[in-house]
């Protein structure tokens, strides 16, 4: 009876640990900052798989772009995000409340997209931002370029939870994120044709 009761406490206590590392569309998955949405599309695999690798092509941010397939007849895009930028102002988003990493930073890290009937899944690790430096009027006021891992702005190793002021600012990157991912977003010519 006392190794059930243990048994019990320890599943309770890292079922609580693990459910308060998810943010919105964020969870923390083996110290590594994870983003993941499925989206529902009413298309067979392989239509949607052609209109997915369009997209793909169609944007300025995805590089290195492999396919893989994967269980259960799916089809898996891997690839590279480089010189992704966010607009806050499409967000309702002002300069004076959002930090600077979100309003003129880059952003790269690497994606895989799976590919089924009527859904599929994004997932993007390893964010990484860069801002350029600012130039002021004034030597002392001068901001330097920053850079640096998004896990470090929203999350400290350790801590069963994101930190509560970053939490407005993740909900936009998770936003941005999905829209710039979402073929709804992206009429592609197929679409158009069949329409």
């Amino acid at each position: 009876m006392k190794v059930y009761r243990i048994s019990f406490l320890i599943v309770f206590i890292s079922s609580f640990f693990a459910q308060a590392q998810k943010f919105d569309l964020f969870e923390i998955e083996n110290n590594e900052l994870i983003w993941r949405y499925t989206y529902e599309y009413e298309r067979a695999a392989d239509s949607l798989r052609s209109e997915i690798t369009t997209m793909i092509k169609s944007k300025a941010f995805t590089r290195n772009v492999t396919r893989n397939n994967i269980g259960d007849g799916g089809v898996g895009y891997y690839g590279e995000i480089q010189h992704y930028l966010i607009d806050c102002e499409h967000y309702g988003r002002k300069y004076q409340n959002t930090p600077l990493i979100y309003w003129s930073g880059e952003w790269s890290g690497k994606f895989v997209i799976e590919v089924r009937d009527n859904r599929y899944q994004v997932t993007i690790y390893g964010l990484y931002f860069e801002n350029k430096p600012i130039k002021t009027h004034s030597p002392h006021q001068a901001k330097n370029p920053r850079k640096g891992y998004y896990i470090k702005e929203v999350w400290q190793k350790g801590s069963p939870t994101f930190k509560k002021n970053v939490t407005d600012d993740m909900v936009l990157m998770s936003l941005s994120l999905r829209d710039a991912f979402d073929i709804k977003n992206y009429v592609s010519p197929v679409r158009l044709l069949q329409d």
